[in-house]
């Protein structure tokens, strides 16, 4: 399928039972991969081209620094304007290839090949690339969208269970965006999503950011979970996953949904929630702790207003505007629900 987008702009994605080489360039390219996963790529026997990075990433290094020894390498062996990029990783390594990408000589096109269902359903599609800053996440970054993504379930059997179960808190994201109980509780079910869901939430996604590239609407609603969520994040230490604690600003969503009289959740689809984010509560951060990433969010107002995505059960979700002690009494109720089960 095709992302168009304003502008004239087109992303290609394609999904993969299995990796196939004739969806790389055809000629002048560089790759930018991740170790971990080096060796599936070597054993399904895809090419590597003579400039060729294999990296480590985190989101402890996803840092500007990091960044600018690629540039000058790229630079040193004679890397110009009509290459392509294959970022070649999970959503840190694609973030930071296609931020690279849009820096190197003012912009070079790029490829996205996700290998985790977190990068896979979330920060694949969509142009946005960014770096963390010590005041948060993402705070220094760039649209620049990948002119193809490849996804190929070849790299999720290999994901450790930890990185799965985080990567399927994406997915339930887009089943509460879409409004669809029956669908988030099958993902909160399985083992391992199927990937007739990752066509789903993708094409989902293409279709919101096709109708709002620049966020300025419409596209606001796949942050819901996000507000808390990279608070969390960041105020952990990292210690949760991306994923994990999106899962938890999505419970808290929930929760915030219900006290402001927006819509009441079933209680069994609230209690399965809780039951598989239970294992996470010793690394949720303290409220006081999230707070100073809360007021420095993107998506903040101000200090005293935070813009919310407030999901609803059969519908679409809407977005408020909420004080950071609403907020408080959210995050109590989490941490109570946590410890309960």
């Amino acid at each position: 399928m095709y992302l168009d987008l304003p502008g004239g702009f087109a992303t290609q994605v394609a999904v993969l039972e299995k990796l196939l080489p004739e969806y790389l360039p055809a000629s002048n390219w560089l790759l930018l991969g991740e170790q971990a996963v080096r060796s599936i790529w070597q054993s399904c026997s895809m090419p590597e081209p003579p400039i060729s990075n294999w990296v480590n990433t985190s989101e402890e290094t996803k840092r500007m620094e990091t960044i600018l020894p690629w540039l000058e390498g790229w630079a040193a062996r004679g890397v110009h304007r009509k290459y392509t990029l294959v970022a070649l990783g999970g959503g840190v390594l694609t973030d930071m290839g296609g931020l690279a990408a849009s820096l190197y000589m003012r912009g070079i096109a790029w490829h996205s090949w996700p290998t985790s269902l977190l990068a896979q359903a979330d920060a694949g599609i969509g142009g946005k690339t960014a770096v963390n800053l010590d005041s948060g996440k993402n705070l220094a970054g760039a649209f620049h969208h990948p002119a193809r993504m490849v996804i190929a379930s070849d790299f999720l059997y290999s994901l450790p269970l930890r990185h799965r179960e985080s990567g399927k808190w994406e997915l339930i994201k887009m089943s509460l965006i879409d409004g669809d109980l029956d669908w988030a509780r099958s993902l909160l079910h399985c083992k391992t999503p199927d990937v007739s869901d990752i066509k789903r939430a993708v094409q989902m996604k293409a279709d919101i950011v096709h109708r709002d590239f620049k966020e300025n609407g419409e596209r606001r609603l796949l942050n819901l979970g996000h507000t808390l969520g990279h608070a969390l994040e960041s105020a952990s230490g990292f210690a949760l996953l991306h994923g994990e604690a999106v899962g938890l600003g999505a419970l808290a969503a929930c929760l915030l949904s219900e006290s402001l009289d927006a819509a009441v959740f079933p209680p069994d689809f609230i209690k399965k929630m809780a039951e598989r984010l239970a294992p996470l509560a010793p690394r949720v951060p303290s409220w006081e702790l999230c707070l100073p990433f809360l007021r420095r969010d993107k998506k903040t107002e101000s200090e005293n207003e935070l813009r919310f995505i407030i999901p609803i059960p059969g519908a679409r979700p809407v977005q408020q505007k909420i004080s950071p002690e609403v907020l408080e009494t959210i995050h109590a109720k989490l941490l109570l629900m946590l410890n309960i089960h």
